[in-house]
């Protein structure tokens, strides 16, 4: 058998009740269509070539089959499709059911001593394979960091002499073809490395996945450096890179060579009218519906106040665009909204301010100042949080935020005591933090450091606040281990619409839960 990779699945919609899906398998360039055999009842397209990769140099083809279950109105069904002899089997739920989601992020190391730091790099996918086994999950969310490009520092060349020069000259330095051709082959390798560990691979052919990426996707920081750094010529060339690799592996699109517009090919389910981006939205989960905004694409600086970095995560013509597709969703009962980086978490902006008085904290600057809390992104922040409680109001709809990016796990509520919430649930924003599958968690003084602030109860407006939940052991904010989470809908009857969050956590025996109830139904007047 010829097949490099795959079949990843890859959710792509419900559209009268018929589950879309497509598969991803790479083959040696050269080799014929693969062969593709459904059960009855799915319907399969003639796989469609997406891209002959390295693009500057093919050596193999990425294909994408479509592929089109129906959903049966009792029951949930199992599918079995075979592509090249390999086996993809995922289970559609019910017509009406929501769907058992697990939530994956930072897959992979940021430096290869993080690897001396775990027994097993993948112990948490073999733990959810299990759990999969015992009773299958519909969907898989990857919510950033599905794939780890720090090595390219040290093991591209051109790349690494390109860091070892003084700022000024990087500033400068040309996107030279030779760097192109390198970053092309690398991403070539990672993803097709990456993902073709058994114990990931088996995951990615059994549930359909939905996938959003964050900094680690691109670079480490994408989006926070100094604009002088951010424009220039070879930051912009390897942002065009990994985004062409991400559009090839991520969301399963149609690449055309690197130096000729992208296919006009788009996520059936990528919100219309954005500016730029891979924003997602779906609709008619059950009683779930999913926000999937790209928090990486659009970033921008504020050129008026020096040293000028990216302010901007969404611009104003893409956030116009995510809330007019929110204005209808309409009779849900949960809206999940994954965010890469939380929404609700610590305060980190002290820890910001010492830094900006220490000299050579270039990657920790980047950390902090990638996340939502960071002083330039509040307002941007507020306007979202304002956004989401107006919508949880209008439409007696639940709103839960899924992130994950900084390596612990953990819970934060986001509380209106405005008048119009109080009694229906509506003004209760849980935020779930889920991270990682694969890198280890931050040193024992950092979490130390950040459990001492977790405490802190911040206030985002009039009547609005943002709580850290001690969710860990004896009352600790933070549980420092690997982890994966489960986002399962209530299913005996008495649950009324609830979400049980399930964090796995590597080392213990029992869940961490969360429970989420649905907003209370209005009275009629």
């Amino acid at each position: 058998m010829s097949l490099l990779l795959g079949p990843i699945l890859q959710f792509r919609g419900i559209n009268s009740n018929v589950y879309n899906v497509s598969a991803l398998v790479v083959l040696p360039l050269g080799a014929s269509s693969p062969s593709v055999k459904v059960p009855g009842g799915v319907t399969a397209s003639k796989p469609l070539a997406t891209a002959d990769i390295p693009l500057l140099n093919p050596q193999y083809r990425v294909w994408r089959i479509d592929l089109k279950a129906p959903q049966d109105q009792a029951v949930a069904s199992t599918y079995t499709i075979k592509i090249e002899g390999a086996e993809a089997n995922f289970v559609v739920p019910a017509e009406g059911q929501s769907p058992r989601m697990a939530y994956v992020s930072c897959n992979g190391f940021s430096d290869p001593k993080d690897m001396e730091k775990v027994d097993r790099n993948n112990e948490r996918w073999e733990h959810m394979w299990g759990s999969h086994q015992s009773k299958p999950y519909h969907l898989l969310l990857m919510g950033g960091d599905q794939v780890y490009s720090d090595d390219m520092r040290s093991n591209v060349s051109s790349m690494k002499t390109w860091f070892a020069k003084p700022f000024a000259d990087r500033r400068k330095a040309a996107y030279s073809k030779v760097i192109e051709a390198d970053l092309d082959k690398f991403f070539t390798r990672l993803y097709l490395e990456h993902w073709k560990q058994p114990e990931v691979a088996k995951l990615l052919s059994a549930v359909p996945t939905v996938m959003m990426w964050d900094d680690h996707d691109i670079i480490d920081g994408w989006g926070s450096y100094d604009e002088i750094l951010h424009s220039s010529p070879v930051f912009q060339g390897l942002f065009a890179t990994a985004k062409r690799y991400f559009r090839i592996f991520q969301q399963q699109l149609i690449q055309t060579h690197p130096h000729l517009k992208p296919s006009a090919d788009t996520h059936p389910c990528a919100i219309p009218d954005t500016a730029d981006g891979f924003h997602l939205g779906f609709t008619g989960l059950g009683e779930l519906a999913l926000l999937v905004p790209d928090l990486r694409s659009e970033r921008a600086p504020d050129l008026t106040t020096p040293p000028a970095r990216p302010t901007r995560i969404i611009s104003p013509v893409s956030w116009d665009a995510i809330y007019a597709w929110l204005g209808k969703v309409k009779a849900h009962k949960h809206l999940l909204l994954m965010s890469s980086i939380p929404v609700g978490y610590l305060d980190l902006q002290a820890a910001e301010k010492a830094l900006d008085l220490i000299s050579g904290q270039q990657e920790l600057e980047d950390d902090l100042r990638d996340h939502w809390r960071s002083l330039p992104h509040r307002d941007e922040r507020k306007r979202l949080i304002m956004r989401l409680l107006d919508f949880a109001h209008a439409e007696s709809c639940k709103v839960t935020l899924v992130s994950g990016d900084v390596h612990v796990a953990g819970a934060c509520v986001i509380e209106s005591t405005l008048s119009r919430h109080r009694n229906d649930g509506s003004g209760l924003i849980y935020q779930l933090i889920s991270t990682g599958v694969v890198h280890p968690s931050p040193p024992v003084l950092a979490v130390q450091f950040l459990e001492s602030i977790g405490k802190q109860q911040e206030q985002i407006d009039y009547g609005i606040t943002g709580t850290m939940l001690p969710i860990g052991a004896r009352g600790r904010y933070l549980i420092a281990a690997r982890n994966w989470l489960a986002i399962e809908p209530d299913e005996d009857s008495t649950g009324k619409s609830r979400l049980w969050a399930n964090w796995h956590v590597e080392g213990l025996k029992h869940c961490v839960t969360q429970v989420i109830d649905p907003v209370k139904p209005r009275a009629e007047p």
